[in-house]
């Protein structure tokens, strides 16, 4: 039997890696087509940068990855509500 890909899953799996770093544990997936173009974790306190929240990071990678600065048609699954400055992203 067929079963839906868990980017939730994917998405709590970046957030017990931040955890693990001693950070606060969110974590982001954005998928495009049924494809992960980026994951990640949150990096506040290692890269020392209030703005490093998982959404942005993933955000960021995926920007970059494409070489674009929109993801049209991409969505982000993250395993908190966005805050703020992430939802506005």
């Amino acid at each position: 039997m067929w079963q839906r890909p868990s980017y939730m899953e994917e998405a709590l799996e970046q957030a017990r890696a931040a955890m693990a770093r001693g950070e606060t544990p969110v974590g982001a997936v954005l998928v495009r087509e049924g494809v992960v173009i980026a994951a990640a974790g949150n990096r506040v306190r290692e890269d020392n940068d209030p703005t490093a929240h998982a959404e942005i990071l993933a955000l960021r990678a995926a920007c970059q990855a494409e070489g674009q600065p929109r993801l049209d048609g991409a969505d982000l699954h993250v395993t908190l509500e966005p805050c703020a400055m992430c939802a506005g992203a």
